[in-house]
This record gives C-alpha cells, structure tokens and sequence, in this order.
C-alpha cells in the first residue's frame, strides 16, 4: 500500500500493515482491561468504605434493606445475619457471595438455614418456631464461629 505524508509517496509491505492492525487489537484489549480492572477496584474501595462506616457506626437494618446487600451490587459489602445481628462476610465472598455455596443465606437473616444446616432458600430466614434444642446448639455454634470471624456491622430490625 502507498501511503502520501508530506506531498511524497511512501510505499509501505503489506506486513507493517499487518502488524499496525495487530498491536492497535492489542493496545485495545489492554485498555479494555486496564478499564475493566479500575472499575473492580472503585467497586471494591466503596464497598470496603461502606463497611468501615458500618462497623464505626452499626445500623439497625429491615429485611428490604438487607437484602440490598447480598452480593449482586458490588459497590455494597456483603452481609448476612444470624440471631438478628448483621455481619460483614465481604471477605467470604467467594463462600457468600452470588454463585457460591452458601450465597443463598446473603442478605438474609438466615439462622434456620444455619440451625438446621439447610442450604435451601425457604428455610433462609430468621423464623426458629418449631427447631428443636439440638438445632438451636447448632445455631449457636456457627453464630459464636462468624460473629468472631466477621465484623458486626448491625442489627435485624425487630
């Protein structure tokens, strides 16, 4: 191909087109990525900030609320809550998060899950009518296990 610069004609291989149209591919996908991994990372250091506000200053969260905060926005910390008190399991996300094993229990007061060691979503709930003692000391057991693992971050509003 000729290419005019200057008012003179300059006769390019076709190779140098080749490998412009190669690294223009490249650069492209390498600022897709940049741009791609800066948005993770603004997504990230809100959620981290919103966290940090939460631990200094617990909020008394309703259900609707909660559920605002079960991974699908990334620009939330995760949570969940067990015996109506409200933990930050960011850190778990890949356990609690969408997709993962137990993300059925995030945004959820899900303490029959746990007393009943349910991974179903119709026992996600805070409802205990009818769990005997031996899945209340289960209850008990995991609450002990991620309150001292997780930051508390509120409570259920009653």
């Amino acid at each position: 191909g000729e290419v005019r610069y200057g008012g003179k004609m300059w006769s390019l291989p076709w190779w140098v087109w080749i490998l412009g149209a190669g690294a223009l591919v490249l650069f492209r996908r390498w600022a897709t990525k940049r741009r791609v991994a800066l948005e993770e990372k603004r997504a990230r250091d809100a959620a981290a900030a919103e966290s940090q506000r939460l631990q200094k200053n617990p909020k008394e969260f309703t259900k609707d609320e909660l559920l605002q905060y079960n991974g699908t926005n990334p620009y939330k910390p995760l949570l969940l809550a067990l015996k109506g008190r409200v933990i930050d399991v960011t850190s778990g996300c890949d356990f609690y998060g969408p997709g993962g094993p137990y993300g059925v229990f995030a945004g959820k007061d899900a303490s029959k899950a746990f007393a009943m060691m349910s991974l179903k979503e119709e026992d996600a709930h805070n409802d205990l009518t009818g769990v005997d003692e031996d899945h209340l000391k289960v209850l008990d057991d995991w609450y002990q296990k991620l309150t001292a693992k997780y930051p508390t971050v509120g409570m259920i509003r009653q």
